[in-house]
């Protein structure tokens, strides 16, 4: 507090949204608000009510430099609060408590936040609480996985048991995915593993609710409720368009119950599936800090990091308001992606009701309702909404330019095997190179497709991938489906890219325009002698590009195995041609 006794606030994570929502609420209680981030141009620093901004080094990267900073910039300048906004920031500073003892951080004590981040741990409190879960297993391996394959009924929900996963000294996002067969669910969870245990769940429909409270001593001072209407991806995740409504009176007592066990101190969101026609509903997680979906509550009357501030410096909370129920709030930029996945059919009825025009259309209208709000477009701090838009516009034109680029470069790759230039150069090639991302469908496929027949011609033949880890096993779905076909790809193991294999290639076929542009950036000098595979003749009905199958149901995996296919069929009339077979 300084002489005029005003509060100055530190809020990190500056680069999200729900950063911008706490500035300005605390703004307007007159606070003195710094922002800081690891990013350059954070959103919530272009916000007229921030006094100074900070760049701080990538939390999620190894090492202790984020933390360092926090502490040294917090010697040189007394905060009366500082807000760790996302798991992203929380996480480092709830490991390093110890060091951070004369910062106050808006922050629960590391028995009730535990719990809490780690997925896993949630559901087995919930289970002694008796709030309703769905059915959930905890797997820490592979071998784990393999036990419950069989037992569980799918879609499955595979969620990492934290959300930022730690490996060898650094840290990772992880993601919620789903799997719709026991193959889907081991190709899933390889990479999640590598971080740490998963939390497979029997999929519950319902709509997403989400119940937003403030508590002190395991009580809940404050408690409101929000519904979504859009998610990003269509087949769930954050939200872009919500609403405001009463708290649902089974929901407040099942978070009742999880708060006081957890003898909660400060805010969290605790996360639900409600199935509204039968009433019955499920505990998904807690979010135990901010949640993306702030401005809607803070636009509803929920004053949430205001609440925060006065618990944190006075202990307690002065009179408070009911929120008004009915209140819309949109994430502008994710709310296009929405209906952008809607226009190309990205949802999957298997997961979630995917909604007709009829409806996408009155949800569009909602922008004409006296109760709708955006989430960061507001008239009163302008100019973070102008900044928005902008980098809207900006995604969109970049995203225009790389597709003109795109239909150039496909143009050009189709034109090189009609004119003849991939024919002249297989005609000149002693050895060839097929390469995909992984080596493990796409390329290995080719591989062992064509290798027996130019090795009998005296071509030698490799096969690789960007993936950094070789030796990995054939993809278990390709495998199968080859075996179907009478081909045997059970030995097959993946190789790592690098320049010795690029020298001793004379010409590479690569699957996708994203393998031409990260093997030119590497190595630039073999231009010449790089083409993509599907641009073919034979194939030239579909898209030049041969997608990954990789972890898609088994009918992407048997559209991938005729591609490739009908390109080494190609493959093999030039290699005759050139041996005058």
């Amino acid at each position: 507090m300084n002489s005029s006794g005003q509060l100055r606030v530190l809020v990190l994570d500056a680069d999200l949204v729900p950063a911008l929502t706490i500035s300005r609420s605390l703004a307007r209680r007159g606070c003195r608000v710094d922002v800081a981030a690891h990013t350059a141009d954070p959103l919530a620093a272009t916000s007229r009510v921030i006094s100074a901004r900070y760049r701080y080094p990538d939390p999620l990267a190894p090492g202790p430099e984020f933390v360092d900073w926090l502490v040294a910039h917090c010697r040189e300048t007394a905060y009366d609060l500082v807000v760790p906004v996302t798991e992203r920031t929380l996480v480092p500073l709830s490991r390093r408590r110890e060091d951070c003892a004369d910062i106050r951080l808006a922050m629960p004590a590391a028995a009730s936040l535990e719990p809490v981040l780690d997925k896993s741990r949630t559901l087995a409190l919930a289970q002694e609480l008796d709030v309703p879960i769905p059915r959930s297993i905890t797997v820490t391996t592979l071998e784990e996985l393999a036990e419950h394959t069989g037992s569980l009924r799918y879609p499955v929900v595979m969620k990492p048991a934290r959300s930022i996963g730690s490996r060898d000294g650094g840290s990772s996002h992880l993601q919620v995915s789903y799997a719709f067969d026991p193959i889907g669910l081991v190709t899933g969870c390889g990479h999640a593993l590598r971080f740490g245990a998963v939390v497979l769940q029997e999929f519950f429909r319902g709509d997403g609710v989400g119940v937003e409270l403030i508590a002190t001593q395991g009580e809940i001072l404050y408690a409101f409720q929000h519904r979504r209407l859009h998610e990003v991806p269509l087949t769930g995740g954050g939200s872009s368009l919500r609403v405001s409504e009463p708290v649902n009176a089974q929901l407040l007592e099942a978070s009742r119950r999880l708060v006081r066990a957890l003898d909660w101190h400060g805010v969290a969101m605790v996360e639900f599936k409600l199935d509204r026609a039968s009433g019955e509903f499920c505990l998904m997680e807690i979010n135990g800090r901010f949640w993306g979906s702030l401005p809607l509550a803070d636009a509803a009357g929920a004053d949430f990091p205001g609440m925060l501030l006065e618990l944190e410096t006075r202990g307690e909370l002065g009179p408070t308001r009911p929120y008004r129920n009915g209140i819309y709030c949109r994430l502008l930029s994710r709310d296009l992606m929405w209906y952008e996945s809607l226009l190309r059919g990205a949802g999957d009825d298997r997961l979630n009701r995917v909604p007709g025009r009829g409806e996408a259309l009155r949800h569009l209208a909602l922008f004409l309702h006296p109760r709708h709000r955006l989430d960061v477009q507001s008239l009163r701090d302008p100019r973070p909404g102008l900044v928005d838009i902008r980098r809207i516009l900006g995604v969109y034109r970049r995203r225009l330019g790389s597709l003109l680029q795109h239909k150039r470069f496909l143009r050009r790759q189709l034109r090189a095997w009609r004119k003849g230039r991939v024919a002249a150069a297989m005609a000149e090639a002693q050895s060839v190179l097929f390469l995909c991302y992984g080596n493990i469908n796409r390329s290995a496929l080719a591989d062992a497709m064509v290798r027996g027949y130019a090795e009998d011609a005296g071509m030698t033949v490799y096969s690789a991938g960007f993936h950094p880890e070789g030796g990995r096993p054939a993809d278990p779905v390709m495998v199968e489906i080859a075996a179907d076909q009478g081909l045997d790809m059970s030995g097959n193991r993946s190789s790592v890219l690098d320049e010795d294999l690029l020298q001793r290639s004379d010409i590479i076929f690569l699957m996708e325009k994203s393998h031409h542009d990260r093997l030119l950036f590497r190595f630039p000098d073999v231009a010449d002698r790089v083409f993509l595979l599907g641009a073919h003749p034979a194939d030239s009905v579909q898209s030049p590009e041969i997608d990954d199958p990789f972890g898609l149901p088994r009918g992407a995996y048997l559209a991938c195995y005729g591609r490739i296919a009908q390109a080494m069929d190609h493959i093999k009339g030039m290699i005759a041609l050139r041996n005058n077979f």
